[in-house]
């Protein structure tokens, strides 16, 4: 605990601060103190509240709210506070996101607090709704601090945390998974090293390689000896970041300096099964052979591949220690620790998940490879019936389940995904299973899956009924404008997908319209259009504004011509997202992929796009970490669904728009 002279000391900086940020000098909202004393006080004089501080320039008439935590591990807290205190209502899209802190008069707060501590709720135009504005944030400042003490979330087992956070990576919904990694690093009762096992895991979805090299800590991680997908994960962000760039250039000496250097702890990555380990990461420690001199290991491990069958995971540019004749001299030299994987013991996915609910550490390991080698996997779908699955699900225990929903259900929904199998009962099964709990984030994406897989799977008419009839259960208790992303992601899927039971689908999109078109006005222009879109599809008659009557007297950036990448592996919703935003903006250029591997033609439009939007559900790690590495910049959706990926693609071109047009950034 701070002494008396210290904690003193902390409340002059605190006070200097909120003085310097607020001087009339920088910052016109300083000319006026009648509207900043109340928020002023109580950034200086409260403990618990965030800090809430005013930013206006008179010449622009922009407004904005500076909301910086007390603390790094409220932040999640604090988000929460202004979804229920300003949310849609008042505050123009983003203000629930960490900022950049990239404009010159936030350098302050960045120099303070740094990277991803502040959100910026910024203000409307209407007078009266920068008022309401203003209100709704004093009122939130002065109710948390005289609130009695209390956690700031409520209590959540660390398995279900765990389970979450897997399925909001394997959902698309990266977001959510972050929110679930500060609840859980907060919550305690991981390791330091299992949070950054999961922090890697994090970035690794996201192909953000740069992030996962920088890591604080990452080599006291790698010295603890990490599960093998961690360090799968690591070499792969090594083979993206340093190798992968100089062998395409065929500089292979290039690649053996950048293992040469102290930060890439190739020494602690070295050793193990490199049947066990994805492309990349084997590909790097054949460089790494080569480095070192280990010709004769080299030469080994090559035979090794190719008679696993895996030789095009060797390089080009090592080809030449492959060994000639003795196709058989691996199987002979194979070392007992090297052999391929043993996963024959488990033949159907029936016996996966029931072996994985029983606590099989067998079971775990399979899983834990299909995670790190995806599509690699002798357990094809078609192994089982529907029936069998449906029936092996549905008689989960409560506590078998959470178990099942954190190892083994991303491996199996991965596999239906990438087979033509199709599981309707058994979806139906798991999606009731879901719907009984708590709707939150990473639930709603796993839903939004589960209903692309289901529809894919063209349904018989009752099959169809029964299915949307359970998932619109408790559509009343989450349905709102801030989850309007993932309402119009439903709605969406429905409309594109053949519908066996037509009353059906129009009676679910009603339900899940009514609370957005109750408050319509909440909704920016966006979701709006989309909205408005789909409606008419669906000829529902309703009608949707153009945009909200607080935008309509401020002046949105004028979007030009631009490039956007938009990345995802389901085409449909690729196409969809396609004609939305060229039927808004026709001088934006889309263009579309999914492709699998880091393939020339990916790098290059990555490179010569103005930002490329990154759908992360299922996706292949190759492809996002190779747009990581050459994308100028990567926008992440909320959700896998078009409406979300549209919306964000649109945010970012107003943003893009707005950097190109200094007038109309917040300065």
């Amino acid at each position: 605990m701070a002494s008396e002279e210290e904690a003193a000391q902390q409340a002059a900086d605190t006070e200097q601060f909120v003085d310097h940020f607020l001087h009339r000098d920088r910052n016109d909202a300083g000319r006026y103190p009648s509207g900043i004393t109340l928020l002023r006080d109580a950034a200086v004089k409260y403990r618990k509240s965030p800090m809430v501080l005013p930013w206006l320039n008179e010449k622009t008439q922009r407004m904005a709210y500076y909301v910086i935590p007390r603390r790094r591990e409220e932040l999640t807290a604090v988000r929460d506070l202004l979804v229920a205190f300003v949310g849609p209502s008042f505050a123009k899209y983003g203000y629930d996101a960490p900022a950049a802190l990239d404009k010159p008069h936030e350098a302050a707060i960045l120099k303070r607090y740094g990277a991803g501590s502040t959100f910026v709720v910024q203000a409307t135009a209407d007078t009266n709704e920068r008022k309401r504005l203003r209100t709704a944030l004093e009122r939130m400042v002065e109710v948390v601090e005289r609130a009695p003490a209390r956690s700031w979330s409520a209590p959540k087992p660390l398995g279900r945390l765990l389970a979450d956070f897997e399925a909001a990576l394997l959902s698309g919904a990266p977001q959510a998974a972050q929110a679930l990694l500060r609840q859980i690093d907060r919550q305690g009762g991981l390791s330091p090293a299992n949070v950054k096992h999961l922090e890697i895991r994090l970035w690794a979805a996201q192909g953000r390689a740069s992030e996962v090299l920088a890591l604080r800590g990452l080599r006291e991680v790698l010295l603890q000896d990490p599960p093998v997908l961690v360090k799968d994960m690591v070499l792969s962000a090594l083979f993206t970041a340093h190798i992968e760039p100089a062998l395409a250039e065929g500089d292979l000496a290039r690649a053996v300096d950048a293992l040469k250097a102290p930060d890439s702890h190739l020494s602690l990555l070295a050793d193990g099964n490199l049947l066990a380990l994805s492309e990349q990461a084997v590909r790097v420690l054949l460089v790494g052979m080569h480095a070192r001199g280990e010709e004769e290991e080299l030469s080994r491990s090559i035979a090794l591949l190719d008679a696993a069958g895996r030789g095009d995971d060797v390089p080009g540019a090592l080809a030449f220690y492959r060994r000639q004749g003795e196709p058989d001299s691996a199987q002979s030299d194979m070392a007992e620790g090297e052999k391929v994987p043993d996963e024959t013991a488990l033949s159907t996915w029936a016996e996966v998940v029931v072996a994985v609910a029983q606590g099989d550490k067998a079971a775990f390991d399979l899983c834990r490879r299909m995670d790190i080698r995806r599509g690699g996997t002798s357990v094809p779908p078609d192994s089982v019936s529907d029936s069998e699955m449906a029936e092996v699900f549905g008689s989960l225990t409560d506590a078998e389940y959470e178990v099942v929903w954190q190892y083994a259900l991303g491996p199996f929904l991965q596999e239906l995904t990438r087979s033509e199998v199709t599981f309707p009962h058994t979806l139906t099964t798991i999606m009731r299973s879901i719907v009984n709990q708590r709707c939150d984030p990473a639930n709603l994406a796993v839903l939004d899956l589960l209903l692309e897989l289901f529809l894919r799977s063209a349904p018989q008419a009752a099959e169809y009924e029964e299915f949307l009839e359970q998932l619109s259960v408790r559509f009343d208790e989450w349905v709102a404008p801030e989850t309007a992303g993932q309402a119009l992601d439903f709605v969406d899927r429905l409309v594109a997908w053949a519908a066996p039971a037509p009353a059906a689908r129009v009676q679910t999109a009603q339900l899940l319209f009514a609370p957005l078109h109750l408050h319509m006005r909440r909704l920016d222009g966006a979701y709006l259009s989309t909205a408005r879109s789909l409606s008419d599809e669906l000829g529902l008659g309703l009608d949707w504004p153009e945009q909200t009557s607080s935008r309509t007297e401020e002046s949105e950036p004028v979007v030009e011509t631009a490039q956007i990448l938009v990345y995802g592996l389901d085409e449909g919703v690729l196409q969809r997202v396609h004609d939305r935003i060229t039927r808004q903006f026709p001088r934006v250029k889309v263009v579309l992929s999914a492709e699998k591997v880091a393939s020339k033609h990916l790098k290059e439009t990555a490179r010569n796009s103005d930002f490329s939007v990154v759908i992360t559900q299922c996706a292949a790690h190759a492809a996002t970490n190779c747009i990581g590495q050459y994308a100028k910049e990567v926008v992440y959706p909320r959700g896998a669904g078009s409406a979300s990926v549209t919306h964000a693609a649109i945010t970012a071109l107003y943003e893009h728009a707005a950097r190109q047009d200094p007038s109309a950034q917040l300065r």
